[in-house]
């Protein structure tokens, strides 16, 4: 089994019935049934590097002969560092093994974000309760899911010494860049305001042209949400 596949059952994460937690939160928020993925942009950002592979053309087919062991291995990518926020997130799952224990994820914030060509998205933060083999409640921030990060990788030409054709030969990363995945929309919307904790939940929006965040308020949650959903400006 490859990593990637072993990271994404460590990372997909099951949400069952009610549990003591229920009691505090808001009753729109409703546990998953099935498998969940929290942070699909690790995936993501991890598939960059899987598809960089590093290709050794200078080296002389006369030098050396590959073995059957060499020829059946899988080609050597560019390494990739996890981040902290990655590797928390793992050590989380691991205190929490048995989902039978039961989970809630909720969000407590909500950004919309417009940037500079003019689109617009959504993110959020938010937390998961869940608890540990031993039945003690544990916990998790969930920051900006909605939000993973592509590395770009840079390339030259060269003669590949063994097939004496012109290649693309890897150099290494060269800059990452920041992918919105979920769109400003009223449907979108809804969706993180449905699986808000209560009605303290906090409405923000930025322009990315000028970084100043600002907060969204008024009299009530719902009616927030509407001024929150109206044109930009």
């Amino acid at each position: 089994m490859s990593w990637t596949s072993k990271t994404s059952q460590r990372i997909a994460f099951y949400f069952l019935s009610f549990n003591i937690l229920a009691i505090i939160m808001n009753e729109t928020v409703k546990p998953f049934t099935k498998v969940v993925d929290l942070y699909p942009g690790f995936k993501m950002e991890e598939e960059c590097f899987s598809k960089a592979i590093i290709k050794d053309v200078n080296e002389s087919p006369s030098r050396k002969k590959k073995s059957k062991s060499d020829i059946d291995q899988e080609p050597m990518t560019w390494p990739r560092e996890k981040s902290g926020e990655e590797t928390a997130y793992e050590r989380f799952l691991d205190e929490t093994v048995d989902p039978k224990t039961g989970a809630l994820y909720y969000i407590t914030d909500i950004y919309r974000l417009r940037r500079a060509s003019g689109e617009e998205f959504l993110y959020s933060k938010g937390r998961v309760d869940a608890f540990d083999s031993l039945g003690n409640p544990v916990n998790h921030s969930i920051l900006k899911p909605e939000i993973w990060t592509r590395t770009n990788f840079k390339y030259k030409t060269d003669v590949n010494e063994k097939t004496k054709q012109i290649e693309e030969v890897l150099q290494g990363p060269n800059g990452a860049e920041k992918v919105y995945t979920m769109s400003f929309n009223k449907e979108n919307l809804k969706q993180l305001y449905d699986r808000r904790q209560n009605d303290l939940i906090n409405f923000v929006v930025k322009d990315e042209q000028t970084g100043k965040p600002f907060q969204v308020k008024d009299v009530n949650s719902q009616k927030t949400f509407e001024l929150f959903a109206k044109p930009f400006e």
